[in-house]
């Protein structure tokens, strides 16, 4: 445990160096890091949304609404007198 303890304390010693020397690249790491995160959480709550919006779609009984012209919009008309832009289902 108390060798953890000491290799930790190192790694902290060893990463405030590097954030001293080199505090340009210690952002563009930070900065990268940050959009690798918020990246990963956007697509995890697309998928999320998708399952729910079909249990929704469902139970809402959602019609594609159309143009006079006969084509798809981007919209659903629900029951619920709502109107729902879903893109993802436009494909």
């Amino acid at each position: 445990m108390m060798s953890l303890i000491m290799k930790l304390k190192k790694l902290g010693v060893e990463i405030g160096q590097y954030m001293q020397e080199k505090p340009i690249d210690t952002f563009f790491i930070l900065f990268i890091s940050l959009l690798i995160v918020i990246m990963a959480s956007l697509y995890a709550r697309v998928d999320f949304d998708e399952a729910h919006w079909e249990q929704f779609k469902n139970e809402h009984n959602c019609k594609i609404r159309f143009t006079n012209t006969g084509t798809q919009r981007a919209s659903w008309i629900c029951d619920d007198g709502k109107t729902y832009f879903r893109w993802r289902q436009q494909r």
